[in-house]
């Protein structure tokens, strides 16, 4: 859908087969995907957004790599549950686009990132990567739900 809406720019990269160890490759030059992780991440920081769809699971890595690059992940929901909901409004932080909305998703791109504006933009980029240091990073994130668990007795 993305592709077809002649407006958007993607800049897409096309593998035939799932990368996700490929994050072994940050860590080894050597490692037989190191040229995949590369790319991944140079087009990670190239594009002002990206698209985080679910993998295997009803999550997305690339939702979080997003946030910790200071880019904007064009989120599609397809119902899943991110977390600190209770804390983090989501939707300040993402392109939001419903599954039912995919064939759409082009148009609707366009019509929130021309909402934002150039300084909010900015600062929604930010934005994002100060939420990833202050709440996603692993050990911040541990700190805080075992913090909650222990004073209000549930989890974030």
């Amino acid at each position: 859908s993305l592709r077809r809406d002649g407006a958007v720019n993607c800049a897409f990269i096309e593998r035939s087969s799932y990368l996700g160890s490929a994050t072994l490759a940050a860590f080894d030059r050597r490692h037989r995907l190191a040229s995949a992780r590369k790319d991944f991440l140079e087009n990670l920081f190239d594009c002002p957004y990206n698209i985080c769809v679910r993998g295997k699971g009803n999550h997305s890595v690339r939702f979080y790599e997003t946030l910790a690059a200071g880019r904007i992940p064009l989120f599609v929901n397809t119902g899943c549950v991110l977390p600190l909901a209770s804390e983090i409004d989501w939707r300040q932080h993402a392109l939001w686009i419903e599954e039912c909305e995919i064939p759409r998703i082009g148009e609707l791109a366009r019509l929130q990132h021309g909402a934002i504006g150039p300084e909010r933009f900015a600062a929604m980029q930010r934005a994002n990567r100060e939420l990833w240091e202050r709440y996603l990073r692993p050990l911040p994130f541990f700190r805080h739900v075992l913090s909650v668990a222990a004073n209000e007795g549930r989890a974030p």
